[in-house]
């Protein structure tokens, strides 16, 4: 009786601990000193906070402002990244959705972004982050005001001489700022937050062999799974797409509503076809693709992952329909943004049809293969496959 007492009460311990785990919560409570509109007397009545992926903005929920005070509460998304609160009519405020209470201290809501948060791990670094920006922005001015205090008059005198110092102080004071925030991110490499730094702020000004080699290296393991990360990997693969190197990571969604990558197929051959169904040597290139996959079939070792860059939904799913695009080892995968495709981008794509094989390890092999040569090829890479079983 008692060992069963125990094994129940153990149960339940590990149960409750379920519970527990699946439900963290985070609370945002923020103040205004001011709730009014920047452009209208009018008063703030609601705000939203919105996700926003691929530019597209969705209302995960809404706050009544009440004594100029707003609070939003809720399960705590898989992964930590920034959403928005809305509401203003100049600009918004960013914060990183995390387990705890976040803290919004009291702002003027005619300007939201210069807003303080904090209260959680995540939002007190991004909040460092830009305390950094404001001080080396206000050293900054500092120092130009100095030089100037300081100029001969001679060079104060002349617009060309004025002008060439001024340029000289302006990218000091860019060199300053960037060194400040490179010891940061290093300084806060395990927190998700370094990954937004990175992409908005230090991607520009390096290169991606810069960016891959002292910051993506840095990073820690349990961050690679992170959006961000991926994000950034794919930036650098397309800054440099060429024969040889490894292809950027992308998704579509099927005509049934399944989500597909490019790296499901890894270990295979894959022939990423970018197409549209108004595109008509797209579909001169049909019989092609076909013909490919009969050659393949035996080896089984390659496939074609049709991108199209439709934006109708219909139009793609007739086509597909209409001239019998079907095959196992032929996918269809689309976002339906036409030339906003991230994975058109991503692969440069200028115009359609165009073509990327790749092999087993994600490596492009070559680009615009087309027609016979493209048939020719394929055919090679299954003789060789079938001679090796």
């Amino acid at each position: 009786m008692n060992k069963i007492k125990t094994t129940l009460f153990a149960t339940l311990i590990m149960a409750a601990g379920t519970i527990c785990a699946q439900s963290k919560q985070f609370t945002i409570h923020g103040e205004m000193s001011c709730d009014s509109l920047r452009f209208s007397p009018q008063k703030i009545e609601k705000l939203y906070l919105v996700y926003n992926k691929d530019g597209v903005e969705t209302i995960i929920d809404s706050a009544t402002v009440e004594n100029k005070c707003f609070t939003f509460k809720g399960a705590v998304p898989k992964e930590i990244e920034t959403y928005d609160i809305t509401g203003f009519d100049n600009g918004g405020i960013q914060v990183f959705l995390e387990e705890g209470e976040i803290t919004i201290s009291p702002f003027d809501a005619r300007f939201p972004v210069s807003a303080h948060i904090g209260g959680t791990p995540c939002n007190d670094i991004m909040q460092q982050y830009v305390d950094i920006n404001n001080k080396s922005i206000k050293e900054g001015t500092q120092r130009m005001k100095e030089m100037f205090d300081n100029l001969p008059r001679e060079i104060n005198d002349n617009s060309e001489a004025r002008e060439k110092a001024q340029t000289s102080i302006f990218y000091s004071n860019n060199l300053y700022t960037k060194a400040a925030i490179i010891d940061f991110v290093h300084k806060n490499i395990e927190s998700p937050v370094a990954l937004y730094i990175i992409k908005y702020n230090i991607f520009p000004a390096f290169t991606p062999k810069a960016i891959e080699q002292q910051f993506l290296r840095a990073v820690p393991k349990n961050l690679h799974s992170h959006k961000m990360y991926k994000e950034l990997v794919n930036q650098v693969r397309a800054a440099e797409l060429k024969e040889g190197k490894p292809a950027p990571n992308i998704v579509g969604t099927t005509p049934d509503g399944k989500e597909v990558y490019l790296s499901d197929f890894a270990g295979k051959y894959i022939l990423l076809d970018f197409w549209a169904s108004w595109c008509a040597p797209c579909r001169r290139e049909f019989p092609h693709i076909k013909e490919a996959l009969a050659y393949s079939e035996k080896s089984d070792n390659f496939v074609v992952l049709s991108y199209s860059i439709d934006s109708k939904e219909e139009d793609w799913k007739n086509c597909i329909t209409k001239n019998e695009l079907t095959h196992k080892n032929w996918i269809h995968i689309s976002t339906l943004k036409g030339w906003n495709s991230e994975a058109a981008k991503l692969f440069n794509v200028q115009g359609v049809p165009h073509t990327v094989l790749l092999n087993p390890n994600g490596e492009v092999v070559q680009f615009k293969l087309r027609g016979e040569a493209m048939v020719k090829k394929i055919k090679r890479i299954a003789d060789e496959s079938n001679k090796n079983k």
